[in-house]
């Protein structure tokens, strides 16, 4: 199987997941039932979240550094906000969170400081890393700041 097909394939399953989570979140949302919610909140954690996690960082793994085209300006927009959503989870006291959350961290900030790239060269190398903490922030419940900047870089290099 090529790269190619397999990026296909993981976009797909991808979006199978994440309309899963969404119809659970929709359900926790109109739920009241405390038991019921503990149950999807247990099965998101163990179930989605971790597949989520991984096919996500495979298929940046795979996507083709080449193949993202993202002028400076706009990369510099999102690395702000990525910069942003680090400093703000930073921020969260660290034993709500697990131990490899903070090494991520420090990686991302680790490339986010090299002054000898360009904004977009600095954004195809944060890629990978941004999944693993999207999954950990929704794990703890946070306000979606690296969620929603993901959202936003990935929908513009999917472009």
């Amino acid at each position: 199987m090529s790269d190619y097909d397999r990026l296909n394939d993981l976009k797909d399953i991808l979006d199978l997941l994440y309309e899963k989570l969404g119809e659970f979140e929709k359900e926790l949302m109109m739920n009241n039932s405390k038991p019921a919610n503990f149950e999807l909140k247990q099965r998101i954690k163990r179930e989605i979240l971790p597949n989520i996690r991984k096919y996500e960082t495979e298929y940046w793994e795979l996507y083709p550094q080449e193949a993202i085209i993202i002028s400076d300006e706009e990369a510099e927009t999102q690395l702000v906000k990525v910069e942003q959503a680090v400093v703000a989870i930073e921020q969260i006291p660290s034993i709500t969170y697990p131990s490899e959350l903070t090494s991520l961290l420090q990686e991302i900030r680790d490339k986010l400081k090299k002054q000898d790239k360009a904004a977009s060269a600095k954004l195809k190398v944060v890629l990978p890393l941004i999944p693993a903490i999207v999954s950990y922030e929704i794990e703890m419940e946070t306000e979606g700041l690296m969620y929603k900047a993901w959202k936003k870089i990935e929908r513009i290099v999917r472009r």
